[in-house]
Order: structure tokens, then C-alpha cells, then sequence
């Protein structure tokens, strides 16, 4: 099959039939009926069956101009979902030429629910995967998939075939090939007087040239850059002097020309890519031109080399036919000509250009490196003998595409997430000067696609949670899916949401190539897709944004500047000029999201992404005075900045930094930057640079001036140029660098893994620094706890800080300064831990973890399965995850020393040991909750009895008054119960009840009357209230003074547990004293044989093996509190006390007896040497190993060695 050919169905059946399917593969032609309305998609017809695969073969044919494909995934979805099929393969076919085409393999999850009028057929976890095809295409990677491996064997093999990571995963070998190869060629001049630089930098500027050079070819998908550019042919017989790529020197080496790296790439990245095409508002193509003259050496955005070509204008004639203005500083010359540095080397000087060498044979040809010796580079002897190609035609090779995949909908190329993993990778790769690999010197490692959505999509939900409201917590949920089904929100909450994500600040304190912001931002994009499709009601709240006269933008903005600005939004806004996803990302990019990166090269690949996700969604046009359709890309600088995250600005004096002077100065220094962002052209981005230059100077003056910062910090403060590409700032300051003053909302990302004992060799500074700041800085620790503490500290109350990394920190020494902090600060947390899965290709054991400020201080924990081992399995396993599959962990469980986590299977494990026991309301009587009262200000009151008389205070008539004392009952509240206590009342509750025949029932009214006229004197001036409320309550008003539920006289006169209904850890404690209690409090009364064995089951009750089980088999409490309930009490199993292991239930019974005796002469005596003996006991009464012991309580004190002994005595 010739796949670079237009689209013929004949010639596809015919492949599928005879090449590609099994060979059960049934061919047909039958016409699909759309039953749900389609938008693109206008007719379906069903091409076959493959039984072995079990999938169906579908032609789509659309009218998407664009060939939308979020869109029309989403229709193959429902298509398929439809006609109740869950794994196709469909062509898309564009219905007004057959050109171009995606062939795609679609998978579903089918979920037909009866909504009693009809059966709707809903669907999860979709897939679609595709290849783009026909005309213009590279034909390598579907030949070598999609023909040369012949019939698909399996449905495995079929997934394999579609597979975007084992196409990247082959193209970054090659490319990295190329890399270990050019590096140890190319030089850079750096500093023009040091002779010996020139390979100083040569890592960074490799990697830096392949990530501009893959941007072009990105821009090169759009039709954005000439064909003619990498066309070697082309270019030798119309465009550079006596180009041969392949010339050689002698019969062994080749020549060093670098003349296509000069003078077509970089003319292309500095002066044709940064330079505009007319001047503003102008129609003359007048900007783009070879340098002229000696003075203007300096403007990097015009053209150099011109002896290089043979028809200059011809070279400049084709980038002004197809080559936007990008702005953006996107490629910014870094060359500091005045100062002698030329990072890039983009000069006319001669000793300039004799020190740059990237020869012409690094881009050209099939095997121009043949033999390399690249054993060293990869430490891998197999490395000896590689043939490279030039970069050039590796690129030729792929097909690329603008739009980033998401996990729903990939396609089999090359996506702007590339950048990212080349990046990331190259990092990794060998570097000579510091015998150590680059990855290991920056601790980074590029997080998939995959864990990036799950972790985007769950704190984007606790974020909506937080700010618009739980109860829509489904909804949100639903937003995040790819899928078709209707979200019940209404006009007022999809404002909400919109209004939300709009205030939402983002933060990826080490942001690497931009996983993580572009990652949210692409979630972010299709939530507003989903809540307002048509864009009016992003587009209203921009208006307003704009037109509000209480902002500082409005106010210090002239007429001219707001009508432009309102002109701005409706261009943003223009579906001729824009598709709808280009408002939506703008106005995020430039309200929400943030990053920092201590590498600049990582921070200018960040911004590389974010101008192709906004070069996507721009319709072009062939008029290079319109920019070809282009608008300019914003100014990133104030949205990614190179910095040392860890490092704060240190402030004498905080409050001074919010002087209305100084606050005043900040504003305009906000708007300046605003003003930036927007820049369109150069002249406006140098003027508003001056500005916010000058700005950061004043302030910088004035904190110094008022005592607000040392004359370091200033100095510091004024020197930091956002501007300045080559360098990284040695300090970060959220509101000096974003304006963001009041923490951010969500703190997310891959921090940096680097053991301290690194740090320390390659930056004792640092190291000590670290030490000296940072409370989680303790034993040897690792660099990522750091940024714990400092993510942490940076969110906004209930903000969301969320990490993948290691979790090495919950039980390891070094961990302690992180657990004691965690115990300080009291954070909800919860913690996914991947256990022995590897989410990358390193021994670092990782997992997912999420810090919510200021929130319930509980952990949810949940560990990974030893059967999940691939990516694919992981996700499964993520999007199985639901609120109640954590193992909950309450932080009064927790301590500084090693917590020994563990997941619900183990915990399972051992209540399916435990539970072969008898439950424990065999052995009561009861388990009851005390008294309720028709109203506490009523009857209960503090006071004290003397003699015949109670004398108390009544706060409902708010007066002393004396009732007879045998009507009032001592009576314990919830606070009352502690942990083996003497218990003592404060309460005395007005008890009108008495026993009669055995059973508990109200004085009569003439009793009352008679026997306690002072009682009933005082009950019958709320006789009528009373009455309302027995009537409210449906109990019987004849007896309007009773208590609404009074209980079993009984159980309150008997000797008795007690426990508080809600209640951190096991509290409960014996009553010998008759008390009365309220509903704060629950009875658990032994029958009359196990009465003997009350301290014992006392013991147990209160033993760490006792809240293990209710805390697994309950459900734990805001705050890791438990509600004891009768149903959770009553199944707990307990061994048989008087029939086996006497001597322990003895032992249980005389520690009890001595604990309680001594809390009665001393309630603060420290009692926990007996507890931890009864906690012993009792796991040896239940069977128990010691490593179940350590599931149990990963804190215990018993000892291993003694317990086992015990154990076989």
C-alpha cells in the first residue's frame, strides 16, 4: 500500500484483505445511520469484520476544515458506541477531497445503563489512535508499520502497530546518535578572547540548536517555513555558493563548512523567524535585509553571511513568501556582542565565524557518520560501529505533527511534546566534563503523558472542589472526560467554573520542557470547550475584564490603549482569523500559568511549546503584510523564568513591602508587564522593557531605602533581567517575578531528585543554605523535600500542592524532617505509591502526592499491586481510583520516626484472619448511645447535690434553681470519656423516669406533681414549647416533660465501657459509677457471665489491633476521627476468654486493673509501658505475626525479637 498516495477504499479493503488483517478479515459495504447528530462526521460506511480481532472496519467521511480531531474522535466514539461495537478501525475521510486521510485504530469501554424509557449507550476510557496519510506524508513510518511487519497476529500486535511511544522511542535513538556524534564536532565562540571555550557549551548548544531546528519543523507542518530550505539540492543549485555537504578534505575527513547552519538556519531563527516582514501597519516588505554597514553590528535581526549566497534577495524573496514574525523572543539571538559573548555566533566578524563550526555533512545524507565509535558516549560496547544520518534527513524521515496528543487521542508522529523528551533525554546523555551524566547533575526525568493528565485532572477537581463548591465534584469528573455525555450544570455554575479556572495561578516550581503547564493548560482548554463551546461566555468575561473601570489596567491605560485592547479581544476572538481554542489559550497563558526552571535552555523550550499549542490555533493566509495570519506570539518572560526555586529573597521586614508607595510602584510594574505579554512588535516590547526595568530599579531603591530588604537583596532585585536568556537567577521571588503575592492555587510538578551528598560536591553553598532554611533539610537528604516545604509554603490557604516523587520520604531517615513537618503543618495528604513500578528508566522508586494547605490532617494511601507493570495497566489503574479506595492513615497515628505504610489488600489480609472469632455483641447486652433530651438548655444543668436537693444553674431561664435531687442523674459528655480515665461528671441531667415492672417509663403527672413539685414547677413554665417539640419528634405529648429517648435505667446502673461516639484513637474507660451519658457516648454493657471479663475486653477494646479493624471496616472522620457506630462495634471479633489463652486474658486483666487504679491517683501519670504490654498481649491473643503487627501499627515499640519468643513460650 503507497500510504503517501490520496485515499482510494478500493485500494484500503484490498490492503486490509490481503496484507494487514488476518485473514477472517470479511470485506463489505454497508451503510452506517448516524443515531446521535453529528457536527463533522456526514456519512459512515462499514467496510468488513475481523472475528480473531473482534473489531469492525469504518470509512468516515467529514467536513472539518481544520480535520478537528478532538472532535471527531469524540463522534467515533459515540459512532461506535452506537452500534455496540468497542474496538474499530476507521479511515477519515475529509469529504471534499480524498488527499489526505487518518486511518485510526479506536477502542472504547462499553457501558449500556437503563434509564427505564431507553437503553443509553455510554461508554469510558476511549482511545483513538491514528495515522495521518496521503499526499505529502513521510512514507517511512506507516510502510514499516503498517506494511513491511505483514498481518496483524494479535490484538497486542494490532496496539503496537498504532503505538506513538515506539515510534519516539525509535527516533529518539536515532537522534540521539547524532547528538553523541555532533557534539564531539561542533563549537560555539563564546567568550571571541578565550580560545580554549569554544566546546564549553557544547552540550547546551547542541541541544538548543536541535529543539529550535524541530520548532521549524513543527512550523514547517503548518506550511509556515519554506520546503526549499532543507532541499540540499535546492540550496546548491539556487541558493549558497558552492554548497557540497559531502566535500572532502583529504581521503579521510570531510570539510568543516558550516555554511548551511549559518547562513540558512541561523537567518531563518534570528532574522526572518524574529524579524517582522513590514513595518507596523506598513505594506512595503521592507524589514528582512542583509546587514548594511559596521554600525549596526549589533541588530541581531538582520541577516549576516550575505557573501554566502548566490542570489541573496532569492533567499530573502522565499522567507517573505511563507516565513511569519514569531515575536515572543522566541529566537532571540543570546550573542552579547558588546561584551564579547556569542552563544549562538550569528556574526559577520570573521574571528566570529571561523569559531562557530557546525559542518554541512551534520545535515545531510543517509549515512554521513559511518563507524562512529560511540562506546564511551553510551557506556555500551555494542556502540562501536553507528552510522549516522544527518539531522536533516532523520527529521525527512517522520511525519510531525503541531497539535500535542493527549492520552485519549494520539497520533502515530512526532507531537510538540517531543521537545520536551528530547530535552529531557539529551540531559540524560553522557557529559565528558563532569564524568556524570547531566540528568544525574539537574535530577530531572520527563514525566508521561499520562501521569501528567491524571495529576492535571485531580487538582484541577480539588481546586473547583475548593473554589466553586464540592457537591459538583461528579461533574467536574465528567468535564475532564473525552466524552460525549451531557454535564448537567446550569448557566450560573458553568460561570463558576469559567470564573474559576480564569483565577486559577498555576506553578511548576521545576518545570523542565513544560510537561506540567502545558499539560494544565490543555485540560483547562477543553473544561471551557465543554461549559461553553461556542466561546461567548470566555469571551464576555474578557470584555469585562477589560472594561472594568475599578482595575489598575483600565485606569492607567489612555483611550487609544483600551480601545486597542478591546480590539485585541475581538481578533482573539475572530474564527476567521482564530480557531476557538486560541482565546481560550492566550488569556490562560497569560493569567494562570507559571514556571521556573534552574536551567535556561529548560525554560526556552517551555516557551517553545506554548508558541506552537498558539501557532495551531491560528488560521493561516498567504498575505505576508498580515503576517501570513500569524498574529505575534505574547512575551513569555513574565510566565517562565530561569531561577533557583529554592533560594528566597530574604525580607528584614515584611509589612514594608506592602507600603502604599511601594504597592503603587508594583501596580504599574504589573500593567508594564501586561503590556509586555501583548507586545506585538519591537519598538513597543523595547519601550514597556525599559519601563518595567526602570520599575524594578525604583522598587529595588525603595525596599532597600525603607529597610524592607538588605543592600544584597536590592542589589540582587535590581539586577535580575527577565529578559537576559542566557542566564539564571540566583534567587525566587513569586511577586517580584509574577506579581503573584498571594500564593497559588495549584504548586505542581517533578521536582528535582538529587541526594544531598551531590550538592554538597558539585555546591557547598547551596548545600549549607539548604541545611540552614529548610525544617525537611535533615540527615542525607534529598533535594525534593525541599521543594516540598517550598511548594507547600507558596500555595494559597486550601491551595494544592502536587508532586510525582520518590516516596522514600515516608520511612527513611532522612525522611524525618518531612514527616515532622507534615505533622506541623497538618495538611490533608494523599499519596498514590507506585511500589515497585518504575515511571522512569531509573532506579527511582516514585509515586504520586498530593498536600492540600491548611485541610484535614489525614493521609489516603493506596499502593500499587505487584501485577501493574506497564503504562498502560498504570493508567487503568489511576482512572480505576475512587475516593474510597485509600487506605486512610489519621496523623495521631503518626510520628517523626519512619511511618510503615501499607495498602487496603494487606489490611484485608488480616480482618480475614481476625474475623473467625466470634463477633462482639455476642458478649453484650448491649451497645447504646445515652439519653436525648427534648432540649439540653432544659434539662441539663451544672450544680451539685446536697442532701435531698440539687442546686444548679438553669441557662435556659438563666437563673440558680434547686430541683429534688433524685430526679437528677450525674451525666458524662463525649469530652468526659478518656482513655482509661477516673471519669468525672460536670453535667447533671433532670431525669423524670423511674423502673416499674422491669422496664424504664415516665413519672406520671400526678407523681410528678406530688413527689417533685419543685421539678415539676420548673418543667411546666416551658409546658407548651415542650409539647411542640413531642409533636415535631412524633412521640407521645402526654407526657410533655419526659426525655425524648431515656434509655434502659438499667444499662446506666450497671458497670459499663464507655467510649466517645467520635473519638481520635481508642478512648474508652470503665464505669463503676452509675454515670447517665447523652447521645456524645456509647454503652457497651458485657452480659452477666463475660461481666468477669471486663478488663480484658476493656483491653482489647482499647488496643491498637481494635481501631486497625473499626478504622478499615468504618469510615474515618474529617480530621482522621471515627464515628463509633453500633454496626461498626457489634462484628468486631473476639476470642473465646474462657476457654483458651487464660493466662494472656489474665495478663490483659491485671494490666488493665493497674492502669485504671493508677489514673485514679494520678490521671497524668504516663501508663503507655502497660498499654504497649496489652497491645502485645492481644495480638498474641489473635494469632497475630509480628509483620502483621507492622501492618497494623508501623510505629509499634514491641520488638521483634521479644514477641516472637513470646510467641513460642
Amino acid at each position: 500500500m503507497e500510504f503517501n498516495k490520496a485515499y482510494s477504499r478500493q485500494e484500503f479493503v484490498r490492503f486490509l484483505q490481503n496484507s494487514f488483517l488476518p485473514e477472517d478479515f470479511v470485506p463489505s459495504e454497508e451503510e452506517v445511520w448516524f443515531r446521535t447528530k453529528m457536527t463533522y462526521s456526514t456519512e459512515a460506511v462499514k467496510l468488513g469484520t475481523c472475528q480473531s480481532l473482534e473489531l469492525v472496519v469504518y470509512e468516515v467521511k467529514h467536513r472539518s476544515k481544520h480535520n478537528a480531531r478532538v472532535s471527531l474522535s469524540k463522534e467515533a466514539f459515540r459512532m461506535l458506541a452506537d452500534e455496540t461495537q468497542d474496538r474499530a478501525l476507521v479511515v477519515f475521510v475529509p469529504e471534499d477531497s480524498n488527499e489526505n486521510y487518518r486511518f485510526s485504530l479506536i477502542e472504547i469501554t462499553l457501558d449500556a445503563a437503563d434509564d427505564s424509557a431507553r437503553v443509553t449507550k455510554r461508554y469510558s476510557n476511549p482511545r483513538r489512535y491514528s495515522y495521518f496519510l496521503g499526499e505529502g506524508i513521510a512514507y517511512y513510518t506507516p510502510n514499516k508499520y503498517l506494511n513491511e511487519k505483514g498481518r496483524v497476529a494479535s490484538k497486542e500486535d494490532l496496539l503496537s502497530r498504532f503505538s506513538v511511544e515506539v515510534l519516539t522511542k525509535e527516533f529518539y535513538q536515532e537522534l540521539s546518535d547524532w547528538y553523541a556524534w555532533a557534539i564531539k564536532i561542533i563549537r560555539f565562540p563564546n567568550n571571541i578572547d578565550d580560545k580554549d571555550d569554544d566546546a564549553k557549551f557544547n552540550n547546551e548548544g547542541a541541544i538548543r540548536l536541535i529543539t529550535r531546528l524541530i520548532f521549524v519543523w513543527f512550523l514547517k507542518q503548518r506550511h509556515l517555513i519554506p520546503e526549499e530550505f532543507f532541499d540540499e539540492r535546492y540550496i546548491a543549485d539556487n541558493l549558497i555558493e558552492g554548497f557540497n555537504p559531502h566535500a572532502m578534505v583529504d581521503l579521510f575527513s570531510k570539510s568543516n563548512e558550516s555554511k548551511y547552519y549559518k547562513a540558512i538556519l541561523q537567518n531563518l531563527f534570528f532574522a526572518m523567524l524574529n524579524s517582522p516582514i513590514t513595518t507596523e501597519g506598513g505594506k512595503e516588505l521592507s524589514e528582512r535585509h542583509f546587514r548594511n554597514g559596521r554600525g549596526d553590528y549589533d541588530n541581531n535581526k538582520l541577516m549576516r553571511y550575505e557573501s554566502y549566497f548566490k542570489n541573496p534577495q532569492l533567499f530573502v524573496d522565499l522567507a517573505n513568501r511563507t516565513v511569519p514574525f514569531l515575536n515572543g523572543g522566541l529566537f532571540d539571538c543570546l550573542d552579547d556582542k558588546d561584551h564579547g559573548m556569542y552563544y549562538d555566533g550569528f556574526s559577520d566578524r570573521e574571528s566570529v565565524k571561523n569559531s562557530l563550526i557546525i559542518p554541512d555533512y551534520l545535515f545531510f545524507g543517509e549515512e554521513v557518520g559511518k563507524n562512529i565509535d560511540l562506546s564511551e558516549w553510551y557506556g555500551d560496547k555494542k556502540k562501536k560501529k553507528v552510522s549516522a544520518r544527518g539531522i536533516i534527513d532523520i527529521l525527512k524521515r517522520y511525519n510531525f505533527t503541531v497539535e500535542e496528543n493527549t492520552p485519549f487521542d494520539k497520533e502515530v508522529s512526532l507531537d510538540p511534546e517531543l521537545l520536551g523528551k528530547v530535552f529531557e533525554n539529551l540531559l540524560a546523555s553522557y557529559n565528558p566534563e563532569t564524568q556524570t551524566t547531566a540528568r544525574k547533575q539537574t535530577g530531572s526525568f520527563y514525566t508521561p503523558r499520562e501521569i501528567v493528565q491524571y495529576m492535571v485532572d485531580e487538582s484541577l477537581v480539588a481546586h473547583l472542589k475548593r473554589t466553586v463548591g464540592e457537591e459538583l465534584e461528579p461533574q467536574y469528573r465528567q468535564l475532564m472526560q473525552y466524552s460525549d455525555d451531557d454535564v448537567e450544570l446550569t448557566a450560573e455554575q458553568r460561570k463558576s467554573i469559567m470564573q474559576s479556572l480564569y483565577n486559577c495561578k498555576i506553578l511548576d516550581p521545576a518545570c523542565g520542557s513544560g510537561a506540567f503547564p502545558m499539560g494544565i493548560l490543555q485540560q483547562m482548554v477543553h473544561i471551557l470547550n465543554r461549559i461553553d463551546p461556542d466561546n461567548s461566555g470566555w469571551k464576555e468575561m474578557m470584555l469585562q475584564k477589560a472594561l472594568d473601570e475599578t482595575s489598575e489596567a483600565y485606569r492607567n491605560s489612555s483611550s487609544d490603549e483600551r480601545k486597542e485592547l478591546i480590539a485585541d479581544i475581538e481578533r482573539s476572538f475572530d474564527e476567521s482569523i482564530n480557531r476557538p481554542d486560541y482565546a481560550r489559550k492566550l488569556y490562560l497563558i497569560e493569567n494562570c500559568i507559571y514556571g521556573v526552571d534552574i536551567q535556561p535552555i529548560a525554560i526556552q523550550i517551555s516557551k517553545l511549546r506554548f508558541f506552537i499549542s498558539l501557532v495551531v490555533d491560528q488560521n493561516t493566509n498567504a498575505d505576508p503584510t498580515d503576517n501570513f495570519g500569524i498574529r505575534p506570539l505574547p512575551n513569555l518572560e513574565a510566565k517562565f523564568v530561569a531561577a533557583n526555586t529554592l533560594i528566597g529573597l530574604v525580607k528584614k521586614d515584611a509589612p514594608l513591602f506592602d507600603s502604599a508607595e511601594i504597592k503603587a510602584k508594583e501596580n504599574e510594574l504589573k500593567i508594564a508587564k501586561h503590556k509586555i505579554f501583548g507586545a506585538k512588535n519591537v519598538k513597543t516590547k523595547r519601550k514597556h522593557k525599559n519601563i518595567v526595568n526602570h520599575l524594578r530599579q525604583e522598587i529595588a531603591d525603595m525596599l532597600y531605602e525603607n529597610g524592607a530588604v538588605g543592600n544584597d537583596e536590592a542589589r540582587q532585585l535590581a539586577s535580575w533581567d527577565m529578559f537576559d536568556q542566557n542566564v539564571s537567577s540566583p534567587f525566587f521571588e513569586p511577586e517580584w517575578m509574577f506579581g503573584v503575592k498571594d500564593g497559588f492555587d495549584i504548586v505542581i510538578g517533578n521536582p528535582p531528585y538529587l541526594r544531598i551528598q551531590g550538592i554538597r560536591n558539585d555546591n557547598p553553598k547551596f548545600a549549607d543554605y539548604l541545611v540552614h532554611n529548610y525544617k525537611t533539610a535533615t540527615g542525607k537528604f534529598d533535594l525534593y523535600v525541599a521543594f516540598i516545604e517550598k511548594g507547600y509554603k507558596i500555595c494559597k490557604k486550601q491551595g494544592v500542592l502536587n508532586f510525582i516523587m520518590p516516596t522514600k520520604w515516608t520511612n527513611s531517615d532522612y525522611g524525618e524532617g518531612v514527616r515532622s513537618f507534615c505533622l506541623e503543618e497538618k495538611p490533608y495528604m494523599r499519596i498514590i505509591n507506585f511500589s515497585s513500578y518504575q515511571v522512569f528508566n531509573a532506579s527511582t522508586y516514585t509515586g504520586l502526592q498530593w498536600f492540600i494547605k491548611n485541610e484535614c490532617p489525614i493521609l489516603d494511601y493506596i499502593q500499587l499491586s505487584h501485577n501493574i507493570d506497564t503504562p498502560d495497566k498504570l493508567e487503568f489503574f489511576l482512572r480505576d481510583i475512587n475516593n474510597n479506595s485509600y487506605t486512610v492513615y489519621p496523623f495521631i497515628e503518626f510520628s517523626s520516626k519512619p511511618w510503615k505504610l501499607t495498602s487496603d489488600s494487606l489490611s484485608s489480609d488480616i480482618i480475614s484472619k481476625i474475623s473467625i472469632h466470634p463477633h462482639l455483641n455476642t458478649i453484650l447486652n448491649c451497645i447504646s448511645q445515652g439519653i436525648v433530651t427534648v432540649g439540653d438548655d432544659i434539662f441539663v444543668m451544672k450544680g451539685k447535690i446536697t442532701c435531698d436537693y440539687f442546686e444548679g444553674f438553669s441557662e435556659k431561664i438563666n437563673k440558680r434553681i434547686c430541683i429534688e435531687s433524685k430526679l437528677m442523674m450525674p451525666l458524662l459528655k463525649g469530652d468526659d470519656v478518656k482513655r482509661y480515665a477516673s471519669l468525672e461528671n460536670t453535667y447533671f441531667v433532670l431525669y423524670p423516669h423511674h423502673v416499674l415492672n422491669g422496664k424504664t417509663v415516665p413519672y406520671t403527672e400526678y407523681e410528678m406533681q406530688t413527689l417533685f413539685p419543685k421539678a415539676y414547677s420548673y418543667l411546666l413554665s416551658f409546658k407548651d414549647e415542650l409539647i411542640a417539640k413531642k409533636i415535631k419528634y412524633k412521640t407521645n405529648p402526654t407526657y410533655w416533660y419526659s426525655l425524648h429517648r431515656s434509655r434502659d435505667i438499667a444499662m446506666f446502673k450497671s458497670i459499663k465501657i464507655l467510649t466517645p461516639e467520635i473519638s481520635l484513637g481508642c478512648n474508652m474507660s470503665l464505669d463503676e459509677n452509675k454515670f447517665y451519658h447523652n447521645t456524645q457516648i456509647y454503652t457497651l454493657q458485657p452480659n452477666e457471665y463475660y461481666k468477669q471479663y471486663i478488663n480484658t475486653i476493656l483491653g482489647i477494646l482499647n488496643s491498637k489491633l481494635f481501631w486497625f479493624y473499626i478504622s478499615n471496616t468504618g469510615n474515618i472522620l474529617r480530621g482522621g476521627f471515627f464515628r463509633f457506630k453500633t454496626k461498626y462495634l457489634e462484628d468486631f471479633p473476639v476470642p473465646n476468654l474462657n476457654t483458651s489463652n487464660k493466662s494472656i486474658v489474665k495478663s490483659i486483666d491485671t494490666l488493665v486493673f493497674r492502669i485504671i487504679s493508677s489514673k485514679k491517683n494520678n490521671p497524668n501519670i504516663d501508663t503507655s509501658i502497660d498499654e504497649n504490654k496489652i497491645d502485645s498481649l492481644v495480638y498474641h491473643l489473635y494469632d497475630l505475626t509480628y509483620d502483621e503487627i507492622l501492618i497494623i501499627d508501623p510505629q509499634t515499640l514491641i520488638k521483634r525479637e521479644e514477641y516472637e519468643r513470646t510467641q513460642l513460650e
